[in-house]
């Protein structure tokens, strides 16, 4: 984590200072920013004959975002998709 943030501009002083929630928290926010970059560079300098252009950074960058946790799947449902051997 700390490489990460150094890499970014980050100086030592500073990061020995912040918590592991403040560290986690910066580095997460950072990314999304970098990836929101990338995406409106992207959108301004993109030719009108794109046709599969992502609609949101999170769509451009995917990477650089959280998983987003899903609904867990019922037990009567894993089951099911046990015996069909899809899971």
């Amino acid at each position: 984590m700390y490489d990460e943030l150094l890499g970014m501009g980050y100086l030592y002083k500073d990061l020995y200072e912040m918590t592991l929630y403040e560290l986690d928290n910066t580095l997460e926010k950072r990314k999304m920013f970098i990836g929101y970059e990338i995406y409106r560079l992207a959108s301004l300098t993109r030719s009108p004959f794109v046709k599969n252009f992502p609609n949101s950074p999170k769509d451009a960058c995917p990477e650089l975002y959280p998983i987003e946790k899903g609904i867990p799947m019922p037990e009567f449902l894993k089951e099911k998709a046990m015996k069909r051997g899809v899971i």
